[in-house]
C-alpha cells in the first residue's frame, strides 16, 4: 500500500501534444506570408548557456544561484515543399525572377466562404501572379436551396443570399409546385412569390433574399410540411460596382488568395453579415509562368515575422504570433532519390523583439478549450 492516496489527474489526456503545424513566414517588406506546406519534421530548438554563484565557505564548492546567460530558441523544420517561393530559402537566392509564358493567361477560380471566420480566412485561388485590374467577382448559381418548410401560418421566407434583382431567382417549388417570382405589390394571380430585392439587410419579410407567398394575389401560407426549395444567381458583380476591392474583398494577387469583408453599416453590402458560406468564382487573368528563376546561395539569411499553427484534431492546439524571425540556411545535406519525396531542411531563428512582446505571443488550448 502507498504510504498515502495517489493523486489523479484529470488533464494530461486533454493537453497532449500531437501532429505538426503549419507554419507561415512573411519576409519583410512584405504582407504577403509565404506558407511552407506540410512538415516531415519539426522541433523546436534551445541552446542554454548558465552561469553559477560558487560558494566554497564549506569547503566543497556548491552553488548557491543559478541563471540563464544565453538563450537561443530555433524552430527547425524538414519540408516537401519546394514552391519557388520556398525555394529561395533553401537554396538561399537573393531573387526570383518570372520567365514567362503568357503573361494574361485567363482563367477562374469558385471560391466558398467557410462556415465559421467567412470574413476572417483568406481563400485560395488557383493561380497567382495576377492582374489585379483583371479580376471579376460573381456569385455562383445556387440550385435546389431548401428554404423551410410551410407549416400553414408564415408566408415570409428568406434565402441564404441577399439577390440584386427579382430575376435572379430562376424557381420557387413549394411541394413540387412552381411559383413565379414576382416583384413587391406585383402579385395579382396565380401562384407567385413577390421578392425582395438589393442590398437591404434584415430578417425574413423585410430583408433582401426574402419572399412573401401568394396564391391568385391573395398572401396565403404554405400548408405545413410542403418543402419549399429556390433556385437562384446573385446578379450582383465586380462590373455592376456591387463587389468592389477593398470594399467587399481584398485581394492578393501575388499569392492569388481573396478575402470577402464584413459589411460595415447598414443596407450597403452584397453579403448578409453572417456570410452564408457564399460560394463565389473569381474571374482573372494571371501571368503564366514557364519558370522561374533564382541565383543560388546568393543570401543566406532572410528576416521576418512568422506565424505558427498547430490545430490537430487531438491534443493541444495554439498559435504563436513571431514578431521577429529569421530563416538561416542550413549545412543539412539536400538528399535526391528515386525512393522517397526528397525533404528541404530550414531553420528559422526566433529572435528577441524587444519592448513587451519579445518572443511573441502563444495562445494555447486544450483539447476541449479547441473545440469550444
Amino acid at each position: 500500500m502507498p504510504v498515502m492516496t495517489r493523486p489523479s489527474d484529470a488533464f494530461t489526456r486533454d493537453n497532449l501534444l500531437l501532429g505538426f503545424s503549419v507554419v507561415m513566414f512573411t519576409p519583410s517588406g512584405s504582407s504577403t506570408a509565404v506558407p511552407l506546406g506540410i512538415l516531415s519534421s519539426e522541433a523546436l530548438q534551445k541552446e542554454v548557456e548558465t552561469l553559477q554563484l560558487e560558494r566554497g565557505d564549506a569547503g566543497t564548492l556548491t552553488v548557491d544561484r543559478e541563471i540563464i546567460s544565453k538563450l537561443s530558441v530555433t524552430m527547425a523544420f524538414e519540408l516537401f515543399n519546394f514552391k519557388a517561393s520556398v525555394a529561395q530559402y533553401i537554396f538561399g537566392a537573393e531573387n526570383l525572377t518570372v520567365v514567362t509564358a503568357d503573361a494574361a493567361a485567363a482563367d477562374s477560380s469558385n471560391v466558398s466562404m467557410p462556415s465559421t471566420s467567412e470574413f476572417d480566412t483568406f481563400l485560395d485561388l488557383t493561380h497567382g501572379d495576377i492582374d489585379e485590374t483583371s479580376v471579376e467577382v460573381t456569385f455562383n448559381t445556387i440550385t435546389n436551396e431548401a428554404v423551410g418548410s410551410g407549416d400553414g401560418v408564415t408566408v415570409d421566407f428568406q434565402l441564404d443570399q441577399k439577390v440584386k434583382a427579382v430575376a435572379d431567382v430562376t424557381s420557387v417549388t413549394i411541394g413540387g409546385v412552381a411559383y413565379t417570382p414576382v416583384a413587391v405589390g406585383a402579385a395579382a394571380a396565380g401562384n407567385e412569390v413577390e421578392v425582395i430585392i438589393g442590398e437591404t439587410d434584415g430578417a425574413a419579410g423585410t430583408g433582401s433574399g426574402s419572399f412573401e407567398t401568394f396564391v391568385g394575389g391573395v398572401s396565403t401560407a404554405p400548408a405545413s410540411g410542403l418543402a419549399i426549395v429556390a433556385t437562384y444567381t446573385p446578379s450582383f458583380s465586380t462590373t455592376g460596382t456591387d463587389l468592389v476591392n477593398l470594399t467587399d474583398f481584398v485581394f492578393d494577387p501575388i499569392q492569388g488568395k481573396i478575402r470577402f469583408l464584413d459589411p460595415s453599416g447598414a443596407d450597403n453590402s452584397p453579403f448578409r453579415a453572417s456570410g452564408g458560406q457564399a460560394s463565389m468564382n473569381v474571374a482573372y487573368t494571371y501571368n503564366r509562368r514557364a519558370s522561374t528563376s533564382l541565383k543560388p546561395f546568393t543570401q543566406t539569411s532572410f528576416e521576418g515575422s512568422a506565424q505558427i499553427l498547430h490545430l490537430p484534431d487531438t491534443g493541444i492546439n495554439f498559435v504563436w504570433n513571431v514578431p521577429s524571425a529569421t530563416i538561416i540556411l542550413t549545412a543539412d545535406d539536400l538528399t535526391f532519390g528515386a525512393d522517397d519525396f526528397a525533404t528541404a531542411s530550414l531553420s528559422m531563428n526566433v529572435n528577441d523583439a524587444g519592448g513587451t512582446d519579445r518572443f511573441g505571443t502563444l495562445l494555447l488550448s486544450s483539447e476541449t478549450e479547441a473545440g469550444a
